[in-house]
């Protein structure tokens, strides 16, 4: 379930907070922000979970993921699969509180994450596909507080979409050898000479979303400091990562999680 790296987590929950916030027009239900809390939690247990079990056979040939349960024999498949129905059965439990919209499109969200773990085997670039599944709670916030899917809705699951593909071509690179020596594709071996520029435009078509769907509200001027102070950070960010070595590669993946945490503050302080 990788409850000891929550970073997966977070760089779910900070966009789904931050649609909670544009949705509520700058605040947040509290029964809302207590079922997108947990759920995100569970159903990125969820995700690992599910990943590891069908991943099983690539992981034991790579030495960072050779100990992960399923892989190196501590948790059975069957287990996986136990553990894997729990956590979807507590994310049914959770569904309940919401609204029809929500619970549609937290279906087709359930299709994907089911079928992300195998998109490595058919998509030369499995990033695109794990995109939908990291920006599904955008969406999600938007059916259950407006009980409709505006166009901001649209609009700030495209730019984060972006943004999972920025960062996850980052973790990808740290990855790319053993991604290469067993046969799967990634975004870091698909635009090879370009990953660099692929980060910047999607961190960047990210923020301009951000910042646009936040001039459709009645903003105030810290909303323009926060901005400001978030792309100084990312800018930062990106120019002083070595992405040609690999724990660089992986700083920066995590370092991400103040890229949200900033944006989340951004738009709270700015719509209040």
């Amino acid at each position: 379930m990788r409850l000891d790296r929550p970073i997966g987590t977070l760089l779910l929950l900070w966009p789904t907070l931050i649609s909670l916030i544009y949705a509520g027009n700058g605040f947040i239900r509290i029964d809302l922000l207590i079922i997108f809390c947990l759920g995100t939690l569970v159903m990125r247990s969820a995700g690992c979970v599910i990943n590891d079990y069908f991943d099983r056979d690539f992981d034991n040939k790579v030495l960072r993921t050779s100990t992960r349960p399923v892989a190196s024999g501590a948790v059975s498949r069957k287990e996986a699969l136990i553990l894997f129905c729990f956590l979807i059965f507590l994310a049914c439990l959770l569904l309940t509180f919401l609204n029809l919209l929500a619970l549609k499109v937290a279906l087709a969200l359930f299709c994907i994450v089911l079928f992300y773990p195998l998109a490595k085997r058919f998509f030369k670039v499995p990033q695109l596909v794990l995109g939908l599944a990291f920006s599904g709670g955008i969406l999600m916030a938007f059916a259950a507080t407006m009980n409709n899917l505006s166009i901001p809705a649209f609009s700030l699951f495209v730019g984060n979409y972006f943004w999972v593909l920025a960062y996850d071509t980052s973790y990808a690179m740290a990855d790319k050898k053993d991604d290469l020596s067993i046969g799967i594709g990634s975004s870091a071996i698909y635009f090879e000479g370009r990953e660099e520029s692929v980060i910047w435009l999607g961190c960047f078509i990210n923020l301009l979303i951000i910042f646009m769907v936040g001039l459709s509200k009645e903003i105030n001027l810290f909303f323009y400091l926060g901005m400001f102070l978030t792309s100084a950070y990312l800018i930062h960010l990106i120019s002083t990562t070595d992405f040609n070595h690999e724990d660089s590669c992986l700083k920066f993946f995590k370092k991400n999680n103040w890229v949200g945490a900033l944006i989340f503050s951004t738009v709270l302080i700015g719509l209040n």
